[in-house]
């Protein structure tokens, strides 16, 4: 219980080096219905991080995989509404600068966190 109002309050706060709550993504519910954490070193951007999965329980350097998301799709449509037609459209599904980053465990897979791309900041 006293875990649970740590993370509360830090989540209240704000904080950039905060814990986040990753309860989806193909993970199963535990057993006794907790939330599960994870907790960074640094908050965990577009390119590889600290942090600890719960999975595992062991602080590691996340891997990152890009994938298109809502972003890329959006870039696409702008490039196509601008004339941008002949594969200058698909642009952002080849760039990962237009792209959502997967942060996973190098041991086990889970992902942690996904740092998505927004139009504006």
């Amino acid at each position: 219980v006293q875990a649970d109002q740590i993370m509360d309050t830090i989540l209240k706060q704000k904080c950039p080096l905060s814990a986040v709550y990753t309860g989806g993504l193909g993970s199963s519910p535990d057993n006794d219905g907790k939330n599960k954490y994870v907790s960074y070193d640094t908050a965990l951007g577009f390119n590889p991080g600290m942090a600890t999965c719960t999975s595992c329980q062991q602080q590691v350097m996340t891997n990152v995989t890009y994938k298109a998301g809502r972003y890329a799709w959006l870039m696409c449509l702008l490039f196509v509404c601008l004339g941008l037609v002949l594969c200058c459209c698909l642009i952002p599904f080849f760039m990962n600068k237009f792209k959502d980053a997967y942060h996973t465990c190098p041991r086990c897979n889970r992902v942690l966190h996904i740092e998505k791309r927004k139009c504006c900041k």
